[in-house]
């Protein structure tokens, strides 16, 4: 980068922070910071999810797992929007309707306040290593790039904007400078793509040069294979339904409909572009085999083929799809705390004016972790394996209790989920550091400890009180509030076109399940019938979510 590269750069950090500072005059409470007063359009949500899902996370960490392992990274990005697809047409609907503001919030409503309290710590030091792990992503890129070969340096210029304006200016300052880097995040993306296949000979000379089973969607063997994505097909629809950081912007939607057309074209919109970025990765191979490091793939391609000027503009992109993700998931770690740890257990006489107070702080020191815990990723084999590790552990068993047993199943108590969960974490944790089991089987053994133990403890203890469970139950229902404001969305289809599109919606999952299938036997056509019936699914989800 030269000085005018610098100079873009440094202008888009400021006008970035002055757009997220300036909405600090809209908070007038804790609804204003935390849910942006649930105002969101579906335009704006799918803007605001879009950008958060699409990270430096994606172009470093999956983009080197594509250099290294091949294209079938690819469905960690594809199966979790189909997962945001599920969750907007079926899950966060109820969830809307309850006007929470967060899973642990939703607990308490469901099991009791030691449920809410004991997830709610657990999920601010989640979230927090969350974000130490795209802020190393964006210190790893930024460096051969730029040239300012500091790991600190780029932390610190990275973290600290996002800090202060969010601390600023809560939701609405995210949702606004979401929208902005979307823009940003996606010219820069579309940029890299042509420039990169330029240099490789297109896509005819770039098959050429790469092993066959770089190129297979599903297969057979290796770490990214069938298994991979079914687990990681689960994982996307634990992520989509108990995610704070995505749940948050959910949540600031003005009404049910909005939160299931808002998750239904942020999960068709991204699906795309998810080329943009692992594409690169596979040429980057090609131009640069032998990284040591394969996170450094698409920065190496960036840093040798870009023109200084567009270098500068494609950076901005870059930073844009970081902060964008480090604010909401600071928003939404700042929510936990204050409304569930502080409000409900630290101070339960605290006023808006004191929660608003309390958010603010704790999303600098956030912040100020998320910086310490970016220095840890390397100890875990880097980005990916660093988030998948976690995930692996943490977050099936939430799922479990909050959404399979929370919303389908009465004798489900508070006894249940906080054994169902700890059984299911602690398993995990035994797995991957005791018997070193991979990503895959350690998801599936901590879901399944979760899905044994938590009926058993249930059953074995009191029955939950009645009382507890029916605002659950309603919200399955259209709300008053759809009914006052016309705005009706049914879960289950009330029209012929309604279930035309979910019959289209559930022959496209299933298409797709026998194509991870046949590729556990090697099949040659499994990769076309697995992105066959995704597609399939999609259209049926986009005609659900526009059909009553």
């Amino acid at each position: 980068m030269n000085h005018l590269d610098y100079i873009i750069v440094f202008g888009f950090l400021a006008l970035t922070f002055y757009v997220g500072s300036f909405f600090y005059r809209w908070i007038g409470s804790t609804d204003d910071f935390y849910v942006a007063g649930r105002k969101l359009t579906p335009f704006i949500l799918a803007a605001v999810l879009t950008a958060t899902n699409v990270n430096l996370y994606s172009f470093v960490g999956q983009a080197g797992i594509a250099y290294k392992h091949g294209i079938s990274i690819l469905w960690q990005t594809w199966t979790g929007n189909m997962a945001l697809v599920f969750s907007g047409l079926f899950v966060l609907p109820i969830l809307r309707r309850l006007r929470i503001k967060t899973i642990p919030e939703f607990l308490e409503m469901r099991y009791s306040k030691g449920v809410r309290t004991f997830v709610a710590v657990l999920w601010v030091f989640r979230l927090a290593f969350w974000l130490g792990v795209i802020s190393y992503t964006a210190a790893i890129a930024a460096q051969p790039i730029t040239g300012l070969h500091s790991f600190t340096a780029w932390i610190l210029i990275f973290s600290v904007i996002a800090i202060i304006y969010t601390t600023l200016g809560g939701m609405w300052s995210v949702a606004f400078t979401d929208v902005m880097q979307f823009v940003f995040m996606m010219a820069g993306a579309l940029v890299v793509l042509p420039l990169a296949m330029s240099q490789v000979g297109w896509w005819p000379q770039l098959v050429a040069q790469l092993p066959a089973e770089s190129l297979t969607l599903v297969t057979q063997a290796g770490t990214y294979n069938w298994k991979f994505i079914l687990a990681i097909f689960l994982l996307g629809i634990e992520w989509a339904c108990v995610d704070q950081g995505l749940l948050q912007r959910a949540f600031g939607a003005e009404n049910t409909k909005t939160v299931a057309r808002g998750l239904v074209l942020a999960g068709i919109i991204t699906t795309p572009f998810a080329l943009l970025w692992n594409i690169p990765g596979l040429a980057s191979r090609v131009l640069y085999p032998g990284l040591e490091n394969a996170d450094m793939a698409v920065p190496t391609l960036l840093a040798n083929l870009l023109p200084n000027v567009v270098l500068g503009f494609v950076v901005c992109g870059l930073i844009s799809s970081h902060l964008s993700t480090i604010s909401g998931n600071l928003n939404g770690v700042a929510t936990i705390f204050a409304s569930d740890i502080y409000e409900r257990v630290l101070n339960r006489k605290a006023t808006d004016r004191d929660v608003l107070r309390i958010a603010r702080i704790v999303t600098a020191i956030t912040g100020i972790a998320m910086i310490v815990f970016a220095y840890l990723v390397p100890k875990l084999g880097g980005a990916v394996n660093a988030y998948l590790t976690i995930i692996a552990i943490m977050d099936m068993p939430l799922f479990v209790v909050a959404i399979l047993y929370g919303l389908l199943w009465k004798r489900a108590n508070w006894q249940g989920a906080i054994g169902g969960y700890a059984a299911g974490a602690v398993a995990g944790i035994i797995g991957t550091f005791w018997y070193e089991l991979d990503f895959n089987t350690t998801t599936f053994i901590s879901a399944g400890f979760a899905l044994v133990f938590t009926p058993v403890i249930s059953l074995l203890t009191s029955v939950p009180d009645p009382e507890k469970v029916h605002p659950i139950w309603s919200a399955r229902r259209t709300s008053e509030e759809e009914l006052r404001t016309n705005n009706v969305y049914h879960i289950l289809p009330r029209t012929a076109p309604g279930r035309v599109s979910l019959s289209i919606l559930v022959f496209g999952l299933l298409v797709f399940l026998v194509g991870v299938f046949l590729g556990s036997e090697g099949a040659a056509e499994a990769s076309f019938i697995a992105v066959a019936g995704m597609i399939l699914y999609f259209v049926g989800g986009l005609g659900r979510a526009y059909t009553n």
